[in-house]
């Protein structure tokens, strides 16, 4: 590459959703804009993964949930990015035999919590428009630079406000399954939300507000719904990289960064591994807090105190990720052959009770890999035949808790021993699954780590809990994106608000960062 065309006005790192979400905003505002990946396609998480010769798989992430339609909209990018309905939402097997099918019309929803508990159903009205209160509060905040605590806190101002504050962002997801039902099955409902990604059990404070977190999107144009895109994740992101590239932005792969370069204060490029120099005045970090300020940037150029707060982050991944071929479906006990599809089209939930959940964290948290795994679950296949061969399908397990350091052994000695044993525990609900499967993808935290560059192997780059939310995400007293180098931008998932595919990190960084590059702060 000649030597000009390495010089732009910003470089970004990482072509993970977010990374491209920056690009294209950086490049629709008329500047050069370069992005450097390291694999050897864009996507990060979002990627679609062929497993195995004609199997397809959201390789990290696995539905779309909280992008804002704005983005796509502000973005044009739209075209490839095909929604799939999922009704019912999802369904949740008992060990009992009996389950919970929670379909979009709210009335037959209604039926099924009733025939666990009248009350819970009379109920869920109440908990529904609970959560729309919280979640519109944090509409108000999504796209902007990050609020304080108080600004937020400020939104709850009368005493049924003061409630929801203190049981949606303050508690538990317990205290709020607990407060609006009874049945212990409504209860679980409730509470798996409150879990995904999270290195925290169901009592534990904070985990209400990672309920929030999930039930606040609405990309489909309806509150809390979920999508499968056609042709799995990597679809959102080739979509962007698309709509980038059209805005003029230069996308490179196979491109890992090394170093940040840093000169008096400011930074002035960066360096790949394999030595190549790449100069701008402005650089946006996908990567997340740890990797760009601990490994990309040098500690000299850093305050002491601003260290110590990175590597304070709380970052421990609790997920495994299972990516199956499979010869068939999964055939749920409790289901005759005409009710299967029932658990086909949208998630299946596995996770009977709280205190089920309990204990599976309070396995992980001494070392052990859980023996009753929280599971989450999806067949895209089944809505979605271009991911898979005629008649064949996929499975996507997303399960928890399982600790990036084992008390014995290493995931490298005991990775397909694990899988084997969760495999197991979810054939319990779906017998015919282990002697389906056809090849597999294990990524335990390390795996996850080393494939997607996330540390720790943490899918929301940190806990996204409310001491590490709003200005205090990354570190306490985050205004902007722009930390305590001149021009360096964290713009993704560890930056507020947060995980998913969600593209709001990028959105607002970028924003940001065109405001003060017209302003002339990076000249």
């Amino acid at each position: 590459m000649a030597k000009q065309d390495r010089t732009f006005d910003a470089l970004i790192i990482g072509g993970g959703h977010n990374g491209l979400v920056a690009a294209c905003y950086l490049a629709k505002a008329g500047f050069q804009v370069c992005v450097l990946e390291r694999y050897i396609g864009v996507g990060g998480a979002a990627y679609t993964q062929e497993i195995h010769p004609g199997f397809h798989l959201s390789e990290g992430s696995y539905v779309l949930s909280l992008m804002p339609r704005g983005i796509l909209d502000d973005l044009g990018a739209w075209d490839g990015i095909e929604l799939i309905g999922r009704n019912p939402r999802f369904f949740m097997p008992f060990p009992n035999g009996r389950s919970l099918v929670a379909w979009e019309d709210q009335e037959r929803f209604l039926a099924e919590i009733a025939k666990f508990s009248p009350k819970d159903a009379a109920n869920y009205p109440y908990y529904d428009a609970f959560v729309e209160k919280a979640a519109a509060v944090m509409d108000k905040f999504v796209l902007r630079q990050p609020p304080t605590f108080a600004e937020f806190a400020a939104e709850f101002g009368s005493p049924e406000d003061a409630r929801v504050f203190q049981k949606m962002i303050l508690g538990s997801a317990a205290d709020v399954a607990e407060y609006f039902f009874a049945s212990e099955q409504m209860q679980a409902v409730a509470v798996a939300f409150g879990l995904i990604g999270t290195f925290r059990g169901p009592r534990d404070a904070g985990t209400a507000y990672v309920k929030l977190y999930h039930s606040m999107g609405n990309v489909t144009g309806k509150r809390g719904q979920w999508a499968y895109v056609k042709g799995a994740m990597g679809s959102v992101s080739q979509a962007l990289a698309n709509a980038a590239r059209r805005e003029g932005a230069t996308i490179l792969t196979g491109k890992e960064v090394a170093q940040v370069c840093v000169l008096d204060g400011r930074v002035t490029g960066v360096v790949t591994t394999d030595g190549e120099e790449f100069h701008a005045p402005v650089v946006l970090s996908n990567a997340d807090p740890k990797r760009t300020y601990l490994k990309l940037v040098d500690a000299a150029d850093l305050p002491a105190e601003f260290v110590r707060d990175i590597e304070a982050i709380q970052m421990d991944s609790p997920v495994m990720k299972l990516n199956l071929a499979m010869e068939e479906l999964p055939r749920y006990n409790g289901l005759a052959n005409d009710e299967q599809y029932k658990a086909r089209t949208g998630g299946v939930f596995i996770g009977p009770s709280i205190d089920y959940l309990q204990r599976a964290y309070e396995d992980a948290r001494s070392g052990r890999p859980s023996d009753y795994p929280l599971m989450s679950v999806h067949t895209q296949s089944a809505v979605d035949p271009s991911v898979a061969p005629e008649g064949k399908h996929t499975l996507s397990i997303f399960t928890q808790y399982f600790p990036y350091e084992l008390a014995e052994g290493t995931w490298d000695e005991r990775r397909e021993e694990i899988a084997d044993h969760a495999l197991n525990r979810f054939a319990e609900y779906a017998p015919n699954v282990p002697g389906a499967v056809v090849a597999r993808q294990v990524l335990g935290p390390p795996d996850i780590e080393a494939r997607f560059g996330l540390t720790g192997g943490h899918i929301f780059q940190g806990e996204l809990v409310p001491e590490q939310a709003f200005d205090l995400r990354p570190v306490p007293g985050s205004r902007t994106y722009e930390g305590p180098i001149r021009g360096l931008y964290l713009c993704a998932a560890g930056a507020w608000p947060g995980g998913c595919v969600m593209g709001a990190p990028g959105h607002n960084a970028a924003h940001e960062a065109i405001a003060n590059l017209r302003a002339g702060q990076h000249r």
